[in-house]
């Protein structure tokens, strides 16, 4: 391929070989190292591909042979801009075309985000337009250093950040924290200051452990939304082992309770679905920088369709995109076919639904010990209840309001007792 580039660039010649001795022409071209290539015999004739330089070597050799050559084709670069000397305009056009491309490579076309699951890619363009380092901002402009740094500081959940630009690409890749605020108070992992720990949700306790707090239930224990689970306040005694004092804490603990969940769910035995009717009509579109070019849909406002939209940026090179965008959009004129479940088809989707309810469940850490659910088949509704029984985490902070009481006081309560 290089090689082929450079004999483009220099120009050579398609040639015709004739005469009394063109065997003996060949060996003296190689014995003079003149390069040939593409050697063929045509009607008694050779015809071969030689360069310039060499083509100008041959006088000699074609006198001693008593052969000659006939030029057939003249190929290259050289010849393409003798042919077009006199087209000064397209020149130019081809030089502001380059010039163009280039100017374009100083800007960013595409950005490019990897790693990010807590915080979405428009929240992320967000922030980079606010920093002026977005779509189409000048790299000269963009500290890649700074970004990453403020990115950091921004998001909190965001523990490890990279910004890199690489021809007319910014890639962003991130690392972050899987563990969030939230997921901490849920984890049991208490907040600073005094808090109580409550129940969130009526349960049966489990199981409890404390390791900071005053426990005020135990396993077996029935407790509502709202009741204090864990005190914040610790008591002090003394040698008489009196309370002397309050302490509060953060409170700190294990709590699984046994909750119940109520299954609902109901969908129809007859229903219409939206199904696609005949071929696709295709429409093309041109984005260029923020404006588009999109030729009228083959489908009316007021028509029913289905429509799939594929889009490609295009680049000069690998990493050099430009802000040209080509879309295609297939649209789909669309029926409704009437769809009636059989009894066992309901069942299988009712199985199907409750099957991703119990799903969900599971993905929040809630386990599932137990589940009885009923399928009722009304006129034309399948309608599904029951209850599930689970195992989970329960329990929530709550603030306390400390309070001191002196010792004097205390001993004081004791003695009157």
């Amino acid at each position: 391929m290089f090689l082929s580039l450079i004999k483009f660039f220099r120009g050579f010649l398609l040639v015709r070989l004739s005469g009394y001795s063109p065997e003996r022409f060949l060996n003296l071209c190689s014995n003079h190292n003149i390069l040939i290539w593409d050697l063929k015999n045509q009607d008694g004739c050779y015809e071969f591909h030689i360069s310039i330089a060499g083509y100008r070597r041959l006088k000699p050799l074609l006198k001693k042979t008593k052969t000659r050559v006939t030029i057939l084709k003249r190929i290259g670069f050289p010849f393409f801009l003798f042919r077009y000397r006199k087209r000064k305009v397209y020149f130019a056009g081809i030089a502001g075309c380059i010039g163009l491309l280039v100017y374009l490579t100083t800007f960013v076309w595409l950005i490019d985000i990897n790693g990010n699951s807590l915080i979405t890619d428009e929240d992320i363009l967000a922030f980079l337009e606010e920093n002026e380092s977005s779509f189409g901002s000048r790299k000269s402009r963009i500290d890649c250093t700074a970004l990453e740094e403020a990115l950091r500081s921004r998001y909190e959940d965001v523990i490890w950040a990279s910004v890199r630009l690489s021809g007319t690409k910014m890639t962003i890749d991130l690392q972050e924290n899987l563990i969030t605020k939230s997921d901490t108070e849920e984890s049991g992992r208490p907040p600073e200051g005094a808090y109580h720990i409550v129940s969130d949700k009526n349960a049966v306790i489990t199981s409890i452990i404390t390791r900071k707090g005053t426990p005020l239930v135990k396993a077996g224990s029935e407790v509502k939304e709202g009741d204090i689970l864990v005190s914040s306040r610790l008591d002090i005694y003394n040698d008489s082992n009196e309370i002397v004092n309050y302490v509060f804490v953060a409170s700190d603990a294990d709590i699984y309770g046994q909750t119940s969940y109520t299954y609902e769910d109901s969908f129809p035995m007859q229903y219409n679905h939206k199904v696609r009717v005949g071929e696709g009509k295709s429409v093309y579109g041109l984005s260029l920088f923020s404006y588009q070019i999109r030729l009228p849909s083959a489908f009316g406002q007021d028509d029913s369709y289905i429509s799939y939209t594929e889009s490609r940026q295009l680049a000069i090179a690998k990493d050099y995109y430009i802000p040209v965008i080509l879309e295609k959009t297939t649209y789909y004129a669309c029926g409704y076919e009437r769809v009636t479940l059989t009894k066992e088809q309901a069942k299988e989707r009712a199985a199907e639904n409750f099957s991703q309810f119990l799903k969900k469940l599971e993905e929040k850490g809630i386990q599932i010990i137990d589940k009885n659910v009923m399928i009722e088949f009304a006129g034309s509704q399948c309608r599904v209840h029951g209850a599930v029984t689970a195992v989970e985490r329960i329990g929530r902070y709550e603030p306390a309001a400390p309070e001191e009481i002196s010792t004097d006081e205390r001993l004081t309560e004791d003695e009157s007792d």
